[in-house]
């Protein structure tokens, strides 16, 4: 009897980036915090594999910040 090596099926990272942030921009369409056309272009980035997490991350919270700013100010 032989016994062969169980594979695991692999997984495009590039799907596997996508399922999660499907995810969360679901749950933020939720609370009614959806990104605007350029953070969903950060998220787009980091999808494809041309940001890494923390860089996405950075960018993101950037963006909030001069969002906020800017409800700031025209208020």
């Amino acid at each position: 009897m032989s016994f062969e090596k169980i594979r695991t099926p692999s997984v495009d990272p590039v799907e596997k980036r996508r399922e999660a942030m499907t995810e969360i921009l679901a749950s933020w369409d939720l609370e009614g915090a959806m990104p605007d056309v350029t953070g969903l272009e950060v998220v787009r980035e980091y999808v494809v594999g041309r940001l890494e997490l923390p860089l996405a991350l950075l960018k993101v919270s950037e963006r909030a910040k001069q969002l906020r700013a800017k409800e700031i100010h025209s208020a």
